[in-house]
Parts: C-alpha cells; structure tokens; sequence
C-alpha cells in the first residue's frame, strides 16, 4: 500500500509542476497582450484613426504551436518576438537609413509599448535599421546617438549602459518640447 501512496505523491508533485509553468505561461502571455493593446493605442494616438482600417486587410498568420509541446519548456520572452512585432506600419525593412523623425516616432512608440528597457541593439533591428554584418555596427551607433538625444530631450532614459526605456512623467510634470498643459 505504501508504494501505491508513493506514487500517487510523485504523480501530484508532477501534475503541480505542470500547473505551474501553464500558469507561468499564461501570466507571460497576458503581458505580451498588454503591451501589444498599448502599443496599439499609442500607434493610433501618433498616427491617428485615419489609418487604423488600412491594417485591417492585411494578417500576419503565426504557425501553430504543435499540440505535443512540452509543457516544461519555457515561453518565448519578450525580445524573441519578431522584430516588426511594435513597430509602425509605414515600413520596418526599408531600404536604407531612417530620417530622423521617422525613426524618432518608431523609438518612442516601441519604448512605450515595450514598458520596459531595450538593449540598442534590439531597438535597431526593430525599428528597421540594417543591424547586419555588412553595415558593419554603423546603424546601431546611429540609434545610440538618437536614443542619446532623445535623453537629452527627457523623453528616453538611459539605465545601464546601452539600454534604454521610455522616460517616466511625474503629475503635473511636462516634458521639454511638449505643448500640452
């Protein structure tokens, strides 16, 4: 009997570990949801309701996770989603370097929806700069020099080096260059 009751505990133990890492997969899951709803609601506060409708005819279909999927195995994290994932729809790949504008507005939105912060590197490749060997390091240095200006600006804060996020407001605090009151 005891070897029975043995079993039964290994087999509970097993079935809570389980438990564990779905329920740890769904909190992951729902972050990811809300960053992408933020994201969302800041691209149309910048860019306006205008062309909320124009994505709406073109979906992006993930492949489905296989059904045998070990359920141990530990969810993707935020920096493996693809790298178009935040970036607005005016054209992640484009064919050379962004303006300064351009790339401004796609560091503010991605920093924003990110909520948290964002190695250079994975700011550049996801706002569309060529981060490949062949541009030799040159785009990612363009971006650090942006992010440093946008610091500067107050909207962006640098934590460790070469990582940064979106700049907290305080109540009642505005930020340099913005008109609102």
């Amino acid at each position: 009997m005891t070897s029975l009751f043995e079993r039964l505990d290994l087999e509970e133990a097993v079935v809570r570990g389980e438990l564990s890492a779905l329920r740890e997969k769904i909190a992951v899951t729902e972050e990811r949801l809300a960053h992408l709803t933020i994201t969302r609601e800041t691209l149309l506060s910048l860019v306006g309701e205008e062309y909320a409708d124009q994505d709406d005819d073109v979906v992006q279909e993930r492949p489905a996770a296989p059904a045998d999927e070990p359920v141990t195995e530990r969810p993707p994290s935020p920096d493996s989603r693809p790298a178009d994932a935040e970036v607005p729809s005016s054209g992640a790949a484009s064919g050379g370097p962004l303006e300064w504008e351009e790339a401004r507005e796609r560091m503010l939105v991605l920093l924003a929806g990110a909520g948290r912060a964002m190695k250079v590197q994975d700011i550049a490749a996801a706002i569309g700069e060529d981060v490949s060997d062949t541009s030799k390091g040159r785009r990612v240095e363009t971006t650090r020099s942006r992010l440093k200006r946008l610091v500067k600006e107050g909207r962006v804060v640098e934590g460790p080096t070469a990582w940064f996020a979106i700049a907290p407001t305080g109540a009642g605090q505005q930020r340099q260059g913005d008109t609102r009151e």
